[in-house]
């Protein structure tokens, strides 16, 4: 045999040898992934008669010092929308993007850690969920996500992710009330000598579902539990605290900004018909600031009539990222309940 019929010999022997290692797992995946997880976690029915001590709302005492509140987003765990997917290569992306978020709590040692959606997109999409739950739970810090629109593609739909979240040690995810849009509405409340000072408005945008139907964004359901959140508290503390709102689809609002305090927009904003409605209810209710993910690109913060819009950093290196714009954001609340911003870059 000639040397460049056993080159060749050799070169295609080896192709045939990677292409069998690709395509063993991924037919493997390929299967699991199809074996349907079907959750029964549920919220609570609720309605604006009801007290609002009997809803779950997760209480934090914030000391007298500072409070630090560390946001990730779009963390797409095994993201399958590209061609790494197939070679394996998206295992590595997660491995390095685990190793930046632990290097990101450390740095910034927060009190609380948010996490706005698109956390994981793959068919084995209750295995990452829980793979990112044990990474959360081993920072041992209170942390709370919601739901982006891609969570739930994937074998497990939104009641047994619902469940999973629901299991963390840590983690302050609830259901909250089943006859509202999506899954995880719910409230956090900040508190300090035992008032409520912050309130952290956790809500579901919707799925990649609802695009085609026009109802993915915070509906109107969704506003009015928030009027009747901040009413009720108004009722019970005397004052209607300062709050935020955390979701993973911008409002339109976010398609007109063009001036920022800081960070950057390197894409549009895509507010999947999500209109400004929760933003006028916020704005007469003392809401200070909204913090969104979804469009990776984008990472600024921006005045509204009084309020800050922002995105929150891509927290990842799987999926589309631009260079320069991978990390969180925190938000550092201090004792008399001024709000620092700040982009923190890996």
């Amino acid at each position: 045999m000639s040397k460049a019929l056993k080159a060749i010999s050799i070169t295609v022997l080896v192709l045939i040898i990677i292409a069998a290692l690709v395509a063993v797992p991924n037919i493997y995946f390929y299967a699991i992934g199809k074996e349907i997880q079907t959750g029964s976690a549920t919220g609570y029915d609720w309605n604006a008669d009801m007290s609002y001590d009997t809803q779950k709302t997760s209480k934090i005492d914030a000391g007298e010092g500072d409070f630090k509140i560390l946001v990730l987003t779009d963390v797409h765990r095994k993201n399958h929308g590209t061609f790494a997917a197939e070679l394996g290569i998206n295992y590595l992306l997660d491995f390095v993007s685990e190793l930046a978020i632990d290097k990101l709590v450390k740095e910034t040692d927060p009190d609380l850690i948010l996490v706005l959606g698109d956390t994981v997109l793959t068919q084995r999409n209750d295995i990452e969920m829980r793979k990112f739950v044990e990474q959360m739970d081993g920072y041992k810090i209170p942390w709370a996500p919601v739901f982006g629109n891609h969570d739930d593609e994937g074998r497990a739909d939104k009641a047994r992710l619902a469940e999973i979240l629901e299991d963390s040690e840590y983690g302050l995810f609830e259901y909250g009330p089943s006859d509202l849009h999506g899954a995880g509405n719910y409230v956090i409340e900040i508190q300090r000598d035992g008032q409520t000072k912050y309130a952290l408005f956790m809500m579901d945008s919707g799925s990649s579902k609802e695009f085609d139907a026009g109802t993915a964004g915070i509906n109107s359901a969704q506003v009015d539990w928030y009027n009747w959140n901040m009413v009720a508290m108004e009722e019970k503390y005397g004052y209607k605290p300062a709050n935020m709102a955390f979701f993973h689809i911008p409002t339109a609002a976010y398609t007109q900004i063009d001036e920022y305090i800081m960070g950057n927009r390197s894409e549009d904003s895509y507010n999947e018909d999500s209109d400004d409605a929760i933003l006028e209810a916020m704005l007469q209710a003392n809401g200070t600031h909204v913090f969104v993910g979804h469009d990776h690109g984008n990472n600024f913060i921006a005045e509204y009539n009084g309020m800050k819009l922002g995105y929150a950093t891509k927290s990842s290196y799987n999926c589309y990222f631009v260079s320069g714009i991978t990390g969180g954001t925190l938000l550092t609340a201090s004792a008399d309940n001024n709000v620092k911003e700040e982009i923190i870059l890996f």
